[in-house]
Order: structure tokens, then sequence, then C-alpha cells
């Protein structure tokens, strides 16, 4: 598990009881659910030659449409004052201050990606350039101790500075054979950790599945080609994958 920077954490705990109040993760988890249940009750992999790589394109880009469209249309959002928007063909949820950007987690990793290993942003420049944005306000190189600076200029401290952070990932992932959902939000950066802190959202139990029904045509077969099938390489440039295990 990873160590992350506690007033990026902070900062995360007052993003998220924002969202949370403003009603937008129940309407993004409810919209996760919905997809997922949708694409697995389709997913083909003898009659149609569907793979991880088909589930996760499907699965992303009906989550984005579905999000920029019930932002965009309904009053109740306008007033709140979030907006949707539209950067490289994904959506952005703009609101309380904040950008927030859909990252899903690659199909193999289910519920258990690995948030240090599995990102590398440079794959997308919306989100090398949403890291970038938060490394600059918060994790600027170091400076060079033997190099004076040319002017004394008054540096925020750690608690002010990540205030700066406004590019914000609501990354999910969820499981094939049962169908469970999972929610985090992160702070992107650039820097090798890929992350300054990642917080739970929602972890779906079963019960709640039940509740919601699934209408669900996967057999036992389908599941062992999906799990044997080898991932292609993708022709385009395609979201990243979020990796490894619960963020407590």
């Amino acid at each position: 598990m990873a160590t992350w920077d506690p007033h990026a954490a902070h900062r995360l705990e007052s993003i998220g009881a924002e969202l949370r109040r403003s009603g937008l993760v129940e309407l993004v988890h409810e919209a996760i659910v919905d997809v997922w249940r949708a694409n697995r009750a389709r997913y083909e992999p003898d009659e149609l030659f569907d793979d991880s790589f088909t589930l996760g394109v499907t699965s992303t880009r009906n989550l984005a449409n579905r999000v920029f469209a019930y932002v965009r249309d309904d009053t109740r959002w306008r007033a709140t004052g979030a907006r949707a928007g539209r950067e490289y063909g994904t959506t952005v949820l703009h609101t309380s201050g904040v950008e927030l950007r859909l990252v899903k987690a690659r199909s193999t990793a289910g519920r258990h990606p690995d948030f240090v290993a599995d990102f590398d942003w440079r794959e997308g420049e919306m989100r090398q350039a949403a890291a970038a944005r938060n490394r600059a306000a918060y994790g600027p190189a170091p400076r060079d101790p033997f190099i004076a600076p040319l002017f004394d200029v008054d540096q925020p401290d750690a608690a002010t500075a990540v205030l700066g952070c406004r590019d914000v990932f609501l990354a999910w992932g969820a499981d094939l054979p049962s169908g469970l959902t999972a929610g985090w939000l992160g702070l992107p950066t650039t820097t090798a950790d890929r992350w300054l802190a990642v917080t739970e959202l929602w972890w779906d139990e079963a019960a709640e599945a039940e509740q919601s029904g699934s209408g669900d045509r996967l057999t036992a077969g389908d599941l062992a080609a999906f799990g044997d099938r080898p991932t292609p390489v993708p022709a385009i440039t395609l979201k990243p994958g979020v990796g490894a295990g619960r963020t407590a």
C-alpha cells in the first residue's frame, strides 16, 4: 500500500465531501453500475470476439457519454454550478473549483488496481497535462541548494500550496464475475508515484448488486476465455489502466 502525502490526502477528503454533498459521487457510481452491468450482459468472446480491450473501451466511452449527457441536460446540476465539458474526446466535470475526470482501471485488474505501478500519464495528453498542473502547483522540481535564488519570494507552506491542486481523477474498477464496482478519488502528479494521494469513494457489496439485478449472460466458459485471453496492443491512444489494491 502506498503512503500518500498527508496534505494531499486532506485536500482529497475536502473535495470528496463536497462531491458527495452535490450528489456527483452518487450520480457517477450509479452510472458505472448500469454501464458495467449492460456491457457484461452483452460481452461475447466467442460469437463477437470480445476481449478485455473491447470491454474496457466500450465501458469507458459509454460512461463518458452518459455522465456528459446527464450533467449537461439536467437543470439540477446547473443549479449546483456543475458543468460538463469535453477535452480530447473525454468528459470533464467542472464543479466546486475542481476539474473531475473519469479514469477506468484495466478490466483484468478488476477492483484491485496498483495505483503506483500501473499508471503512466504520458500515454494520454489530457491526463499528462492535468498531472503536470498539480505538480506545478504543489510539487515543483527541487531547487539546487548551491544556486542562490535571484529574488526573495515567500513560498507558501504545503497546506496552502496543495489547495492549488484542482485536477482530480475519479478512478473506477469493476469485477467481471461478480459485477461489483469500486471507485477512488485521486490527485495525479508526474512523479514516479503517479499520485499525490488516493482515497476510496465506494466499494460495492454483494447485497447491493443483488438488489439492482444483473441480467447477465456470462457463462463459466466465457469467464475462462476472458481470463486466458491476452490483452491486445491498441492501435490508438486510449486511457491507461489503473492498477492494484484498495486504498484505505
